[in-house]
């Protein structure tokens, strides 16, 4: 499942760039996430009426770990490529260790070390070329990647409490909310989109992203570790990689298929069911 999320997230960035040459950011965000939320609570609606009241309550504090996690990879997009972005949101895989290490006083087993190394590895060799420096987008998305990860630890916590298909929708709304506040705020006014090439790119992050990748990931995280689901997510930016290739024709060289191969490896390592060191 968590996978799954991991691909419908690949594309994911494509569409967020394409986008913003119709709606601001904050826009987009509080129409993509209300669009989720009432197609899961149309679909789901029965779930959420025998949901407790602190469903709600986690459900807020996810949301607004998520919000801080897509605004700052929504800003991040714009001032970087697609291909750096999907670097430093694969950090999210050296951020959670390093969390419960902080929080648990619990170090990542050596099997887990290893596997973060040879992921980061073959993430960077697809992903950066050229001088290694950083700007100004690379910085802000490695802020959400510090948000993201603490999202997926609170899932992983929270989703083995309630019903993962209510908790992980229902934080959709929030998210949809604090979009709303912000763009009142600081843009210039709430539009739509004006093209059908808007509106679909609108309706994959709602739907595809939105609902049905946030429902894979919270179910999968009620059963495997968060540190074990970032593995899998680092994996992003190989359907980054796959996305743009097959809907922009971007090439993919031999550099970055050996780093497809690495990170598939450093993925197996910590998905092997074998006894962790």
């Amino acid at each position: 499942m968590m996978l799954a999320a991991t691909m419908i997230f690949g594309a994911m960035t494509i569409f967020s760039k394409q986008i913003l040459a119709e709606l601001e950011v904050f826009n987009m965000v509080a129409l993509r996430f209300l669009i989720a939320f009432a197609v899961c609570f149309a679909v789901f609606h029965r779930r959420y009426r025998a949901a407790a009241r602190e469903t709600a309550v986690h459900a807020l504090v996810l949301g607004t770990f998520l919000f801080a996690a897509y605004l700052c990879m929504t800003l991040g997009c714009k001032y970087t490529t697609a291909s750096n972005a999907g670097f430093m949101m694969s950090l999210v895989a050296f951020f959670t260790p390093l969390i419960v290490w902080v929080q648990e006083k619990t170090p990542p087993t050596r099997r887990y070390t290893a596997s973060i190394i040879i992921t980061l590895i073959g993430v960077g060799m697809m992903c950066l070329s050229g001088r290694m420096t950083l700007n100004k987008g690379d910085i802000i998305c490695i802020f959400s990647a510090f948000f993201y990860s603490f999202q997926m630890l609170y899932t992983e916590r929270y989703a083995r409490q309630h019903d993962p298909i209510v908790l992980g929708t229902f934080q959709l709304i929030f998210v949809s909310v604090y979009g709303f506040i912000f763009s009142a705020v600081l843009e210039h006014g709430f539009r739509l989109p004006v093209s059908a090439a808007g509106w679909g790119q609108l309706l994959y992050l709602a739907l595809g992203c939105g609902a049905l990748g946030f429902i894979l990931q919270t179910a999968a995280e009620k059963y495997s570790s968060a540190a074990h689901s970032t593995i899998i997510y680092a994996s992003q930016p190989v359907f980054v990689a796959v996305f743009s290739y097959l809907m922009l024709s971007e090439p993919i060289t031999p550099r970055q298929i050996a780093g497809i191969v690495i990170v598939f490896i450093g993925v197996l390592i910590t998905v092997n069911p074998a006894e962790q060191d």
